[in-house]
């Protein structure tokens, strides 16, 4: 009962945090934009908008993410079970990053041979809109993502996202999935994550049967790997 009281403070102490930052420059910006509309200074006023804007996408996509949690985590929260293809996934997902990724000159390559199987198709495309995303937000430019697919011996179909960045120390990996961590909170928030991506992808594994891990090895690169139990 400690733990999950503590558990509950610490994500309602996060999320005003998270909420509180977007919201505070809001109001900064807004201010001034008042102000300089009374003395008719008003030759900023694009680019104080443009920040006003960029901030309230930032709030909408937390609170999108929070309300993703609170679906996957609600009991009552059920699976629409298709059969999927998993490179068809792929390569949708690959095409909504595609001006992302190439902002940042970002290579990423679908690779696998695996037949389609029974899952949630929006639920993993989620997942795999997550963790592409995070990695061309997060990886240095000129840099190289694999989504990789492979059935193993163990009746899983394998979802391997590979990046040749940076890498990720290794005291944070087992921390990597809580919600709100971050491994740097300015950095994280300035490339324009939530915190609560890898948590969102951890739940959908889990309403799946299946797991979520992640490789890494710092100035080599990062791999995560989610395992979907194959249904008969």
């Amino acid at each position: 009962m400690k733990r999950a009281e503590q558990i509950r403070m610490d994500f309602v102490g996060n999320a005003s945090h998270e909420l509180r930052t977007p919201l505070t420059s809001i109001k900064g910006y807004v201010d001034t934009l008042k102000e300089d509309v009374k003395t008719g200074q008003i030759q900023q006023a694009g680019k104080f908008l443009d920040i006003v804007s960029r901030n309230i996408d930032r709030l909408m996509d937390l609170v999108n993410d929070m309300l993703s949690i609170n679906t996957l985590e609600a009991s009552n929260s059920e699976l629409k079970l298709e059969m999927i293809h998993p490179l068809a996934i792929s390569e949708h997902v690959v095409s909504e990053l595609a001006v992302m990724a190439a902002e940042k000159n970002i290579t990423i390559r679908v690779n696998g041979d695996v037949p389609p199987f029974l899952a949630d198709a929006r639920k993993v495309e989620q997942v795999l809109r997550n963790l592409v995303s995070n990695a061309v937000k997060y990886i240095p430019s000129g840099k190289t993502i694999q989504i990789r697919w492979e059935r193993d011996i163990k009746e899983y179909i394998i979802l391997r996202v590979i990046d040749d960045g940076q890498g990720i120390p290794e005291q944070h990996l087992d921390r990597l999935f809580e919600r709100f961590y971050r491994i740097d909170k300015g950095r994280t928030r300035d490339a324009g994550g939530t915190g609560l991506g890898l948590a969102i992808v951890k739940h959908i594994m889990q309403s799946h049967g299946g797991t979520v891990a992640v490789k890494s090895i710092v100035d080599q690169g990062s791999e995560f790997i989610c395992s979907f139990p194959i249904r008969k």
